[in-house]
C-alpha cells in the first residue's frame, strides 16, 4: 500500500511523541479544561509580538503638492490592520484545534462539550444535541455584537460565549447522547468561513484595483479645488431667504429653552449617531457658519444660543455615557469624558468651541473651570478648550494607529476629522502647536489604514479585529487636514453626477433607502444635505442646486406656528445638516477652520441686538468702516430698535433705511436705530467725515 507523504508525515509525528514520551502530556494537555481557553490566548500572544507601528516622520509634508490620484497598494489593508487580522485569526484557529483536540483525546463529555462550546458561541450545545440552545446562544451572541460595535461593550460577547460553553459543559454530564463530530463540523466550518472570507476579500481588491485605475485616468488630469487662485478671499454671501431663517428661528428657540429641557430634540440613546451631544455639536457649527457666511457683523440672538448651547453640552445627559463605556470596554470605573480617548466628545466639542470662539471673538472658555462636566458632587471634572485639547492631542500621541479611538477600540474616521480640525483651529487662535504634533500621525493612520485601494475611506476600523467598512468620502470635513483625499473624494462623487434629458441628475436619483443616522429610519433629507454641502464647499453651483431641486421633490418642507421650518420623518441631525449646506459657501468651512474672520469683520460697525423673534437678521457685513445689514420681521410688522455697536466713539453715522437718516455713536461706540419693518428691510450706516 502506497503512503500518501500526507500520512507520512503525520505516522512519523506520532512515533516521534511516542518515543519521546510525548503522548500522555499531550493528552493531559488536550484533555485539560484550561486548554480550549488558553490556547487561543498563547495564539494571541505570539502574534501580538512585534505588532508594527505607523512610520509617522514626514507623513504630513507637503500635502498640498500631493496628486489625487490613488497610489498603487500591494495589500487590501494596511500593515497595522493585517496585524490585528491575523491575531484575531490565530486565536480562532487556537481554539478550534484545542476543541478537536479534547474530542480527539477523550476529554470526556463535560470538558468536550466545553471546548466545542469555546470553538464558536453555543457549539457546547450542539455537542449536546440541542438545537434550541445553539439558536438562542447565536441570537443572544448577535446582539452582544451589536453591543460590542454601538457601544463598545467588551463584557457581554465573551461572557455571553464562555456563559453558554459552561452551561453546555454542566448539562454534558447528564445527556446519554452527544455528537462526537460537532468539534469536527464546527472546524470545518470555521474554516471555510475563513477560506470564503479571504477568497472575497482578494476578489474585493482586484475589483478596488480596476476601479483605482479607472478612477485615476480621471484624477489625473483633474485640478484640485480650492488651491491657490480658485480659492477666493473670505466673504460673505446674500442673505438668507425664509427656509435658512426658520431653521435658524427652530435652532435658536430650543437654545433658549433651559437646559434640561430635550423636549425638540431626538433622545433615542446615547452612544451612537443619534446621541444629543452629535445634535448640540451640529447645532453650533451650523450657527457659527451661519454667522461666518451670512452674517459676520451682527452679534444677538445667534451667540447668545452658541452660549447656550456650550453650557447645555455641559449637561449630563449629554457626556454620562462615556462612564458605562469606560468601564465595559476598558474595565475601568471612571466617568471624567474628557480624560482619554473619548474623541467623539473631546473631538467633537473641541471644533464647537473653537468654531464659538472664531466667530465670537469670545474667549470665556480657555479658563480651565469655565467648562465642567459634574457627576455628583464628590465627581466634578473641571476643563477649558485648551485642556481639552491637551487631552486630545495626548490621545493621539500614544496612539500606535496615529489616530484615536472612540467608543473603546473603535476608530472612526469623522471623529478624527473633527478632532484635527478643533486643534487647527486652537492653533490658529492661541498660537499653540497641537496640530503640528499630531499631523504626522494623522496622516500616515489615515493614508496607510483608512484609505482603501479603491481611493474610498473607511468609515471604522477596530483597533484590536482589524475589521473596517467603507463610506462616502466626508470631503467638506476632512479638506482642512487631509486636502488631497478630500478633492479626490469630491471628485469621485461629483463624476457620479449624471446628464439625463438635459438635467443633471445626483446619485441619489430613484434611491428609496436612504438612512437618516439621526433617527435610524429611512429618509432622503440628511443624504442630500451632504451633497449640497460638499457641492457649495467647492462652488460646484451646478451640482449643489442639482441636489437642492432633488431634495425638494422628495420631501415636504413647512413652516409651522412657531416660525420653525419641518419636514416630517427627518431627525434633528438631518434638520441641522441641510441649514448647515444652505449655509455654505465656496470655501466657508475651510476658511472657517483654517483663516478665521478678517480684522475688518472683527473691529468694525456691528448689529449688536435685534429684538428677536420679532425682527430677525437675514444678512449683516461690515468692510470696517460701514455697515450693511437685511432685517426681517417675522411676526408682523411695526417700529423696532436696532442697537449697535463698535462705532467710532461720538461719531456721526449715516443712516438708510431707518426712520431718521443719521445717528450719533455714545462715548462707547453705540447707538440705537429704529426702522420701520414689515417683511424686509435694508439698513445701511456709513461714517459722515
Amino acid at each position: 500500500m502506497q503512503v500518501v507523504p500526507s500520512q507520512g508525515l503525520i505516522d512519523a509525528a506520532q512515533r516521534a511523541v511516542v518515543e519521546r514520551r510525548w503522548n500522555g502530556a499531550t493528552r493531559s494537555l488536550a484533555q485539560s479544561a484550561w486548554t480550549p481557553v488558553l490556547a487561543p490566548l498563547v495564539a494571541a500572544g505570539l502574534t501580538s509580538i512585534n505588532q508594527p507601528q505607523i512610520d509617522k516622520a514626514g507623513a504630513a509634508d507637503d500635502p498640498l503638492d500631493r496628486p489625487l490620484s490613488i497610489p498603487p497598494h500591494d495589500h487590501a489593508v494596511g500593515p497595522m490592520t493585517r496585524a490585528r487580522q491575523r491575531r484575531i485569526a490565530a486565536v480562532f484557529a487556537g481554539a478550534q484545534l484545542a476543541g478537536i483536540g479534547a474530542v480527539a483525546a477523550g476529554a470526556g463529555p463535560a470538558k468536550e462539550a466545553w471546548a466545542a462550546g469555546i470553538m464558536v458561541p453555543g457549539g457546547g450545545h450542539l455537542y449536546n444535541r440541542d438545537p434550541a440552545r445553539f439558536a438562542a446562544t447565536a441570537a443572544a451572541f448577535g446582539l452582544t455584537g451589536v453591543l460590542w460595535f454601538g457601544t463598545g461593550n467588551h463584557v457581554a460577547p465573551p461572557l455571553v460565549w464562555a456563559g453558554s460553553a459552561a452551561l453546555a459543559a454542566k448539562r454534558a454530564g447528564g445527556r446519554s447522547k452527544h455528537w462526537k463530530g460537532a468539534p469536527l463540523v464546527i472546524g470545518a466550518a470555521v474554516a471555510a468561513t475563513a477560506f470564503e472570507l479571504v477568497r472575497e476579500r482578494r476578489q474585493q481588491f482586484k475589483e478596488q484595483k480596476v476601479q483605482a485605475a479607472a478612477a485615476n485616468e480621471l484624477l489625473d488630469v483633474t485640478v484640485p479645488p480650492l488651491r491657490g487662485a480658485d480659492r477666493p478671499d473670505v466673504h460673505a454671501i446674500d442673505e438668507m431667504d425664509e427656509i435658512p431663517l426658520a431653521l435658524t428661528r427652530r435652532f435658536v428657540d430650543m437654545a433658549f429653552k433651559p437646559l434640561d429641557d430635550w423636549s425638540d430634540w431626538d433622545v433615542i440613546e446615547q452612544f451612537q449617531t443619534a446621541a444629543v451631544r452629535y445634535q448640540v455639536d451640529h447645532m453650533i457649527y451650523t450657527l457659527a457658519l451661519q454667522k461666518f457666511t451670512r452674517a459676520p457683523a451682527f452679534r444677538g440672538y445667534q451667540d447668545a444660543a452658541m452660549a447656550r448651547l456650550v453650557e447645555k453640552y455641559q449637561q449630563k445627559k449629554v457626556w454620562s455615557y462615556w462612564a458605562y463605556e469606560n468601564l465595559w470596554g476598558n474595565l475601568e470605573w471612571d466617568p471624567d469624558p474628557a480624560r482619554k480617548q473619548n474623541i467623539m466628545l473631546t473631538g467633537f466639542f473641541a471644533l464647537s468651541l473653537g468654531a464659538y470662539q472664531t466667530v465670537t471673538g469670545d474667549f470665556r472658555h480657555q479658563e480651565v473651570g469655565s467648562i465642567e462636566f459634574v457627576w455628583n458632587e464628590k465627581r466634578r471634572y473641571p476643563y477649558s478648550y485648551d485642556t481639552l485639547c491637551a487631552s486630545l492631542t495626548s490621545d493621539y500621541l500614544k496612539s500606535p494607529w496615529g489616530l484615536v479611538v472612540c467608543e473603546p477600540n473603535w476608530i472612526f474616521s469623522p471623529c478624527n476629522m473633527r478632532g484635527a480640525a478643533g486643534l487647527r483651529i486652537h492653533d490658529r487662535l492661541h498660537g499653540t502647536h497641537y496640530w503640528d504634533m499630531i499631523k504626522d500621525g494623522y496622516y500616515r493612520g489615515m493614508e496607510q489604514e483608512f484609505v482603501r485601494p479603491d481611493g474610498t475611506l473607511n468609515f471604522y476600523r477596530s483597533a484590536r479585529t482589524g475589521i473596517g467598512l467603507a463610506s462616502s468620502g466626508f470631503a467638506t470635513d476632512l479638506r482642512p487636514t487631509l486636502p488631497h483625499v478630500a478633492d479626490r473624494a469630491w471628485t469621485m462623487l461629483r463624476a457620479a453626477y449624471e446628464e439625463r434629458d438635459g438635467k443633471l441628475v445626483t446619485p441619489l436619483w430613484g434611491r428609496d433607502k436612504l438612512l437618516d443616522t439621526g433617527n435610524y429610519a429611512f429618509h432622503p433629507l440628511k443624504a442630500y444635505a451632504y451633497l449640497v454641502e460638499e457641492a457649495r464647499e467647492v462652488g460646484d453651483d451646478e451640482a449643489a442646486d442639482a441636489a437642492w431641486d432633488e431634495v425638494q421633490q422628495r420631501v415636504d418642507m413647512k413652516i409651522d406656528d412657531r416660525g420653525w421650518l419641518t419636514v416630517d420623518g427627518a431627525s434633528m441631525a438631518a434638520h441641522l445638516a441641510i441649514a448647515r449646506s444652505l449655509n455654505g459657501r465656496k470655501s466657508g468651512w475651510l476658511d472657517l477652520i483654517t483663516r478665521g474672520m478678517p480684522d475688518a469683520w472683527v473691529n468694525g460697525p456691528q448689529v449688536e441686538s435685534v429684538p428677536y423673534p420679532a425682527v430677525m437678521v437675514s444678512r449683516a457685513v461690515t468692510d470696517g468702516e460701514a455697515l450693511d445689514a437685511v432685517l426681517r420681521s417675522t411676526n408682523g410688522g411695526g417700529r423696532f430698535d436696532v442697537e449697535l455697536s463698535q462705532l467710532r466713539p461720538n461719531g456721526e453715522y449715516g443712516v438708510t433705511g431707518g426712520t431718521a437718516d443719521s445717528v450719533v455713536a455714545d462715548g462707547q461706540g453705540r447707538a440705537t436705530v429704529e426702522v420701520e419693518l414689515n417683511g424686509r428691510r435694508e439698513l445701511r450706516l456709513a461714517p459722515r467725515s
